[in-house]
C-alpha cells in the first residue's frame, strides 16, 4: 500500500520535472499541415491581376489659323428724289416775285399791298403745283457752277422790311415749308412798323435769306453817298446781324450804271432789280429781274405771272 503511494508520488514529480518522456504522434500530418499553415501565413498568394487599361491619350488637333472675315456692310443707295436735279451752271429758270406788304385789309387800295387771304390762295397754288422756295444765293451759286435744286424752283422777296410781312406772310410760309428773302433798309430796322434784330435773327434762324436794300432807300442816281448806301451799310449790317448779306437789292428798281458797278466793286454776289425775265444769266445777276405782285391782281394773273417763261 505504501509502496504504490511512494510510486505515484515520484512519477507526479517527474512530470513536474519534465522528465517524463513525451509521446510523439504516430503521424506527422498534423506536423505538416501546422508547417504548411505557418508558411502559407508567411507566403503572400498573388490575386488575380487585372490588366491595367491605360488612359485614353489626349490628342490635340491644331485649328488652322483663318483670318476673320471681314463683314461687308453695304451703304444703301439713296434713292434720287425725282422733284430735284442738278440745274446750271448756266442759264436757270426761276420766277423771282417781289412784294412789299401782306395785311389783312388793303383799306387803301395800294398796289405794294396783298391781302392775307391773296397770299394764301397764290402760295398754296405754288405749293400744290409743286414748286419749292430756294435762296437768291443758291441760284447764284446754280449760275456759276450748278447746284442740286428743286425742278419747279421760285423764289419769294420782300423789300423794305415792314414787320407785316413777319405777322401775316411768315406764318403762311412757314405751314406750307417755304422762306424768303427780305431786303432791309439799315436805317429802319428796329423803328416802330418794322423788323427788329430780334425778328431778322429769329427768321435767319429758320432759313430766310437777308439782303441790303441801302442805308435810308435813296434814290441811288443822283445820291452824294452811294459808297455808304450800298458798301458801308452792308458792312454795318453784317457786324451787328453777323449773318451773310450778299445780294442787294436796288431802291426804287432803279437801274443805274454807276450803282450796279458799285454794288459789284462791294463784292455783293448779285444785285436785284425789276422786271420780266424768269431766265436768269451769268450777265444779268446784279440786275436780275423779278416780278412784283401787285394787289390788284386777280388769281389768273398771278399763275400768268408766275408761268410766263422768258
Amino acid at each position: 500500500m505504501k509502496l504504490r503511494w511512494f510510486v505515484m508520488v515520484f512519477g507526479w514529480m517527474l512530470i513536474a520535472n519534465g522528465c517524463f518522456p513525451a509521446e510523439l504522434p504516430n503521424d506527422t500530418t498534423q506536423t505538416t499541415n501546422r508547417t504548411a499553415v505557418s508558411t502559407a501565413s508567411l507566403m503572400i498568394t498573388p490575386s488575380q491581376t487585372d490588366t491595367a487599361t491605360p488612359a485614353p491619350t489626349l490628342t490635340i488637333t491644331p485649328t488652322p489659323f483663318l483670318p476673320a472675315t471681314a463683314t461687308i456692310t453695304t451703304t444703301p443707295t439713296l434713292t434720287p428724289d425725282p422733284n430735284y436735279s442738278i440745274i446750271g451752271p448756266g442759264p436757270i429758270l426761276c420766277p423771282i416775285l417781289l412784294y412789299h406788304h401782306v395785311m389783312t385789309v388793303n383799306g387803301s387800295g395800294s398796289q405794294y399791298a396783298v391781302t392775307v387771304d391773296q397770299f394764301t390762295a397764290q402760295m398754296k397754288w405754288m405749293k400744290e403745283n409743286g414748286y419749292q422756295t430756294i435762296k437768291v444765293q443758291d441760284m447764284v451759286d446754280a449760275i456759276h457752277d450748278g447746284k442740286m435744286l428743286p425742278n419747279k424752283s421760285f423764289i419769294i422777296t420782300f423789300d423794305d422790311g415792314n414787320v407785316d410781312i413777319y405777322n401775316h406772310a411768315y406764318p403762311i410760309l412757314r405751314d406750307l415749308g417755304f422762306t424768303a428773302t427780305m431786303y432791309l433798309i439799315e436805317d429802319s430796322i428796329g423803328d416802330y412798323g418794322n423788323f427788329s434784330i430780334e425778328i431778322i435773327l429769329e427768321l435767319a434762324e429758320v432759313g430766310w435769306e437777308f439782303g441790303n436794300h441801302s442805308s435810308t432807300h435813296a434814290y441811288l442816281p443822283s445820291s452824294r453817298n452811294c459808297e455808304d448806301e450800298i458798301c458801308f451799310s452792308r458792312a454795318r449790317l453784317i457786324e451787328s446781324l453777323n449773318i451773310p448779306i450778299d445780294s442787294f437789292a436796288y431802291p426804287f428798281g432803279t437801274k443805274h450804271e454807276e450803282s450796279i458797278q458799285a454794288v459789284k466793286d462791294c463784292r455783293y454776289t448779285s444785285g436785284a432789280g425789276l422786271g420780266s425775265w424768269t431766265i436768269h444769266t451769268q450777265e444779268r445777276l446784279f440786275y436780275f429781274s423779278r416780278r412784283e405782285v401787285k394787289g390788284y391782281f386777280d388769281m389768273q394773273r398771278f399763275i400768268t405771272l408766275v408761268t410766263d417763261i422768258r
